[in-house]
């Protein structure tokens, strides 16, 4: 029988074969892996889930009407405290580093284009 430690390893190595290379994934991508699992896989948001993480990008007016530059420095930056767009209805915003989204310009252009269609 495998020890705790190798079982974990062998699971790490084994989701780690399952997900795509980061060269091989696209804008729509990125948005699935780093945003979906808050703001839904269409941008719908979770206001009216349980817990409900995160507002809508889809119609929302940040991302519509934002700049890139604004947009940018969220997805890198997350939001919380001061920066806080909303309400406290949803827990703050974590930051994304270049090792999560290399393509942030790519990920803005999937957020303001082809998922606000």
């Amino acid at each position: 029988m495998a020890s705790p430690k190798k079982k974990l390893l062998l699971l790490a190595a084994a989701v780690c074969l399952a997900l795509p290379a980061l060269a091989e994934v696209d804008n729509k991508g990125f948005y699935m892996l780093r945003c979906a699992g808050c703001h839904g896989s269409e941008g719908q948001g979770s206001k009216h889930m349980s817990p409900s993480l995160a507002p809508a990008l889809k119609g929302n007016p940040f991302i519509v009407k934002g700049s890139a530059a604004a947009i940018r420095s969220v997805v890198r930056q997350g939001r919380a405290g001061k920066r806080r767009l909303y309400d406290d209805t949803y827990p703050n915003m974590p930051g994304f580093g270049a090792e999560a989204v290399p393509d942030v310009d790519g990920l803005v252009a999937y957020l303001k284009g082809d998922l606000q269609k």
